[in-house]
């Protein structure tokens, strides 16, 4: 190699040197405070978020209560069908005897009308 290449080759391996060293000068300042408004809107969503989980956890725990005492209410109102229904299937088999019968035991007063 000759001299003409050497230094050539060290001229271009200083200017790249030169230009890998050297930064743009960025304004962080300004993307920093848009960065801490960003986190305060994040932290004051977050907040929001876990009392809604908070709320939500409570709200499913009575809507279970409530789910609980329609059972008991509609076991309730299956009983009280059934009752009604057996009272009225009796009815059903008396005869007329038994009807008649039932309603004097059940007005039955102890002072006569006709006396």
């Amino acid at each position: 190699m000759n001299r003409f290449s050497v230094i050539l080759l060290c001229i271009t391996t200083l200017c790249i040197f030169y230009i890998l060293q050297k930064q743009p000068e960025i304004d962080i300042k300004k993307y920093e405070t848009e960065i801490n408004i960003l986190q305060q809107k994040i932290n004051l969503l977050e907040d929001k978020n876990d009392s809604l989980q908070q709320e939500s956890i409570e709200l499913e725990k009575i809507i279970a209560a409530y789910d609980e005492r329609i059972k008991n209410l509609n076991r309730e109102v299956n009983v009280i069908k059934r009752e009604t229904k057996a009272k009225l299937d009796s009815i059903d088999k008396f005869g007329d005897d038994e009807l008649e019968r039932f309603f004097s035991d059940r007005y039955y007063t102890k002072t006569d009308s006709i006396n």
